[in-house]
């Protein structure tokens, strides 16, 4: 039985041999040639400036015939693209795909070639299909086509862009400078200061998209990078006024001078208004327009009433032959500065209101701000009122600051804990105010709020209302003489202090001449509009007939006549003074 069994298989290997020549099994390591695709016909030239803001928009549809194995198997697709000449010896392909047909986009061409080609050039691309079956079967591929396309640098286009550094006359992105922006391109005409550095964001805020050095493929000589951390980009033209352009469709960044009949700079002798935009003031009468204030270097006010419907701008010279400068948006009011050539008449709706007009030729903006109406008069009630009643005779009346109307001023006798509030009107009206905050900072200042105000310790206080800075200051008296009767007109020289036996009176070093006796109050914030300390007489008061007397929004106060070595001596727990 066991020699039965090795005959058996003998025999069946004598069948297989002598079979051999009739059948022809495929060698599976040579390829399967099959049936190409066919590319339908490109009906269309493809010549394109790609842009981020057409990302989802389809540049071509392609579709092809099936390719065919001698084996049914399953095929899958894939878009190669390579340089033209190069004979996809390093073609970038897309994802596979299984069906027969698929769209290229503009985002999805410039994700699969950014890293290859630069951005915002030209590139001339041969495209075609590759067929994919497995490794071991050959690919087939359709005709090629070509295309002409120019990438972009795939960074966001904001919706508004800011600019901001040390080369602009804002280093804050919160105090960042608008640009006027169309079409994805983006122009803030300025002042830029040689080697300052600069950059962009979307918003006046830390948070916002960094638009940094990297972020822009080209970028005019006068730009280079400044090499730190942030990104920043350094100007290294000269000083002046300047057209910053951040074209997003061509990732370029350029700045250049502006000219239309001579080249803009940023600071003029003289800035006039013209315009229709009250009823009085002549209406585009360059010749008659009204003057600006200068400021300082390139920036000019001016306080006029307007009408609704106003139209204006501003001129260098009272002629049409000079410059003018006016809104960069068609809509007439974005507060955003541009040339000659290149604005609109501003248009405002004023109501026949007076505003204050700021134009800075630095940061290339403009203002229109309703002039504050403030206040004549203003009253202090407070805990040492009975019942905190507005009617009492102990609620006091704050002396108003010479040409200031945002600024009141009070020295008065307090208990220690004592709690105060303000108000324009001698009533619960709600308008009344007092401070916010638990604490004032080191000079005693308090945010405008509705709590009471403590006054602190025991005895004077000089009270300050600002109301241009909303704000409460309670500190201790700073009094001075001044004048010719104490030995000069410099000011901040001859301080008052308590007496030695009675500190509810302030006496004054002695006179020096027979003369009129001057006095002022200070205090850090009795600031004019501009921030400045307002003028010792604007804040002056005298004794006449043994009663101090305030200047407040009057004329000079008749004289106060002192002798040589005599002090003035104040108690303004009972508003009285005297001479000896």
């Amino acid at each position: 039985m066991k020699n039965l069994k090795y005959l058996f298989i003998s025999l069946l290997a004598v069948f297989f041999v002598a079979c051999e020549d009739d059948f022809e099994t495929p060698n599976v390591t040579e390829p399967v040639q099959g049936t190409a695709p066919v590319l339908a016909e490109i009906t269309e030239n493809v010549d394109l400036v790609l842009e981020k803001k057409n990302e989802k928009e389809t540049i071509i549809e392609l579709s092809w015939s099936a390719a065919t194995y001698a084996d049914p198997i399953g095929v899958r697709y894939y878009v190669q693209i390579d340089t033209v000449g190069n004979e996809f010896k390093n073609a970038l392909e897309f994802d596979r795909v299984s069906e027969t047909t698929t769209l290229i986009t503009v985002g999805g061409l410039n994700t699969l070639i950014s890293d290859r080609y630069a951005p915002a050039k030209q590139v001339e691309l041969e495209v075609r299909i590759r067929a994919f079956a497995n490794e071991d079967l050959d690919n087939l591929y359709t005709a090629s086509f070509t295309m002409k396309v120019t990438p972009y640098l795939d960074v966001p286009i904001p919706t508004d862009l800011y600019i901001f550094g040390s080369a602009t006359a804002s280093s804050k992105v919160t105090d960042a400078l608008k640009a006027y922006g169309a079409d994805n391109i983006f122009t803030k005409y300025l002042k830029l200061t040689k080697d300052g550095l600069f950059k962009f964001s979307e918003k006046q805020a830390s948070d916002g998209y960094d638009y940094n050095f990297a972020k822009f493929a080209t970028r005019s000589e006068n730009i280079e990078a400044a090499g730190d951390d942030d990104g920043n980009f350094k100007f290294t033209g000269e000083t002046g006024w300047y057209a910053v352009t951040a074209d997003f469709t061509n990732s370029n960044l350029t700045i250049a001078p502006y000219e239309n009949g001579s080249v803009y700079t940023y600071d003029y002798p003289n800035i006039y208004l013209v315009g229709a935009y009250n009823t009085t003031d002549p209406e585009w009468n360059p010749g008659a327009s009204t003057e600006m204030t200068r400021k300082s270097e390139g920036v000019y006010t001016l306080e006029v009433t307007l009408k609704d419907g106003a139209n204006f701008k501003f001129i260098n010279q009272q002629n049409w032959d000079g410059l003018d400068w006016a809104d960069a948006d068609s809509n007439g009011n974005s507060g955003v500065l541009a040339p000659k050539g290149k604005n609109t008449n501003i248009a405002f709706d004023g109501g026949d209101k007076a505003y204050t007009i700021t134009l800075d030729l630095n940061k290339g903006i403009y203002k229109i701000e309703a002039v504050p109406v403030f206040p004549t008069e203003l009253y202090i009630n407070g805990s040492f009122v009975p019942d905190w009643d507005w009617n009492n005779a102990a609620v006091m009346e704050m002396i108003p600051v010479h040409s200031n109307p945002h600024l009141f001023w009070k020295i008065a006798w307090f208990d220690a804990g004592t709690e105060l509030k303000f108000n324009s009107a001698k009533a619960w009206d709600g308008a009344q105010f007092g401070k916010t905050g638990d604490t004032a900072d080191a000079d005693g200042v308090w945010s405008k709020g509705g709590d009471n105000i403590p006054s602190g310790a025991v005895g004077y206080k000089m009270i300050v209302v600002n109301l241009l800075t909303n704000t409460i200051q309670i500190t201790d008296p700073v009094i001075y003489a001044q004048g010719t009767a104490f030995g000069n007109w410099d000011g901040g020289q001859f301080l008052f202090t308590p007496d030695a036996g009675d500190a509810k009176i302030l006496v004054s070093p002695a006179a020096v001449a027979d003369d009129n006796a001057r006095m002022y109050v200070t205090a850090t914030t009795l600031t004019n509009a501009d921030s400045n300390p307002v003028d010792w007489w604007q804040a002056e008061f005298s004794v006449l007939a043994g009663k101090i007397e305030y200047r407040g929004t009057g004329n000079d106060l008749a004289g106060a006549p002192i002798t040589t070595g005599q002090k003035v001596k104040l108690n303004f727990s009972t508003e009285s003074g005297i001479f000896e």
